[in-house]
C-alpha cells in the first residue's frame, strides 16, 4: 500500500477557495460604477449625458459597502494579503469619502434663529397636474410658495379653496401671462425681475416679512439635462451669477433645481456662499423625483438654499397627487448675522 505525504512539494499550488475568487469578482464589479462615481464628483462633467449618469452619485456608497464587505471577508482567508489588505482599505476611505460628502444631510448645524420664523413651499406642478386641492391643503401652512410648471387652469382651479384670500400678493402668476413659475406671497412682493432668457422662467423678488425684514428670494427651474445644447450647464451658471450678485442680503434660493448635491452646479452654489436647508436642519435624505411611481422617490433635485443671514428649522417632503415631484416645506428664521445686516 502506496502511503501519500501529506507535505506540500516544491512545485505544489495552493488552493484558493472558490468562494474568494467569487467575492474578489463581486467586489470588482461593485467598484466599477463606484469609481466611476467618485470620479464624477471629484471632477464634475457638464455634458448633458455624463450629467444624467452624475444624478446617481449618491447611491455608489452602496457599490463601495458592498465591495468592502467582499473584500474584508475575502480577505480573512487569504494567505497573501498584503495586496488584497491595500485595496481594501483604499475601498475603505472612498467609503470614508461618501458617507462624509452625505452626513451633512443628517447633521443639525445648529445655526441659532434670531427672529421669528417663516415658512416656504416649493412644487413643481408637472405641467399643472398636481391636484389642486391637495396643493392648497399644503399651502394653507406656509407663508410663501413657489409653483413650477403652473398653468393658468391650475392656478384659476385653486381660487375655489381661497388661493388668493390665502396669497394676496403674486409675481408671474399665469393667469396674467404664459408663466409657468410663480411666487405667491402673505407678504408685499418687490424689486422682481425674470432672471435671463431661460427655457423655463425663473424670477428673483423681495419679500418684505414683518418682524424680520426684507429677504430676497430667487424662484429657480434651470433646464434638465434633457434639454440638449449645453442648456443645463449654462443655465445653472446663469443662476450661479445671479445668485453671487444677491449674496449681500438674506438670500433663499428654491425649487426644481434639476441637480443633486453631488453635480458641479450645486457644489458651486455651496462654494458661493449658499447652504442647502436639509443641511442646516438636518432633516435627512430628501428624494423629490421620480414621484408617484411604483417605486420611492430615487434623487432628491428640488432644493431650499439658503446663506448665513437665515437659518432652517425644519424641512420635509411632501405627495400630490397629479404630479412627478414631491415637495418641500421649509421652515425658515434669520440669524445674528442677518440681526446685524438690516
Amino acid at each position: 500500500m502506496t502511503i501519500r505525504s501529506a507535505v506540500a512539494t516544491w512545485d505544489s499550488q495552493p488552493v484558493r477557495p472558490r468562494f474568494q475568487q467569487l467575492l474578489f469578482a463581486i467586489a470588482g464589479l461593485a467598484l466599477l460604477p463606484a469609481l466611476a462615481a467618485t470620479g464624477m464628483r471629484l471632477f464634475p462633467p457638464s455634458d448633458d449625458a455624463s450629467a444624467q449618469v452624475a444624478a446617481f452619485i449618491p447611491y455608489s456608497l452602496l457599490g463601495y459597502l458592498l465591495a468592502l464587505v467582499c473584500l474584508l471577508t475575502a480577505l480573512v482567508g487569504a494567505r497573501r494579503r498584503l495586496v488584497p489588505a491595500v485595496i481594501t482599505v483604499t475601498v475603505a476611505v472612498l467609503t470614508a469619502c461618501h458617507v462624509a460628502w452625505l452626513a451633512p444631510h443628517f447633521v443639525d448645524d445648529h445655526r441659532a434663529a434670531a427672529t421669528p420664523k417663516f415658512r416656504l413651499m416649493s412644487l413643481n406642478t408637472f405641467k399643472g397636474g398636481a391636484e389642486s386641492s391637495q396643493v392648497a391643503k399644503w399651502a394653507a401652512r406656509v407663508d410663501v410658495v413657489i409653483l413650477i410648471e403652473t398653468t393658468p387652469a391650475a392656478v384659476q382651479d385653486l381660487e375655489r379653496y381661497g388661493w388668493d384670500k390665502r396669497f394676496p400678493y403674486s409675481l408671474g402668476d399665469p393667469r396674467d401671462n404664459l408663466s409657468n413659475t410663480a411666487v405667491y406671497s402673505r407678504f408685499p412682493l418687490s424689486r422682481s425681475s425674470q432672471i435671463g432668457d431661460t427655457l423655463f422662467q425663473q424670477w428673483v423678488t423681495t419679500i418684505r416679512i414683518p418682524d424680520i425684514g426684507r429677504i430676497r428670494l430667487m424662484a429657480v427651474h434651470p433646464c434638465n439635462p434633457y434639454c440638449g445644447d449645453d442648456r443645463w450647464s449654462a443655465e445653472h451658471r446663469l443662476l450661479r451669477r445671479t445668485v453671487i450678485d444677491n449674496l449681500n442680503q438674506p438670500l433663499v434660493v428654491a425649487g426644481d433645481f434639476n441637480a443633486v448635491d453631488d453635480h458641479g452646479p450645486m457644489q458651486a452654489l455651496r462654494r458661493a456662499g449658499l447652504k442647502n436647508a436639509t443641511d442646516v436642519a438636518g432633516a435627512g435624505w430628501l428624494p423629490t423625483y421620480p414621484a408617484n411611481r411604483q417605486f420611492p422617490p430615487l434623487l432628491p433635485i428640488d432644493h431650499v438654499m439658503i446663506n448665513s443671514d437665515l437659518t432652517a428649522t425644519s424641512v420635509t417632503s411632501f405627495t400630490v397627487s397629479g404630479t412627478d415631484h414631491r415637495g418641500l416645506l421649509a421652515t425658515l428664521a434669520g440669524t445674528d448675522e442677518q440681526e446685524q445686516s438690516s
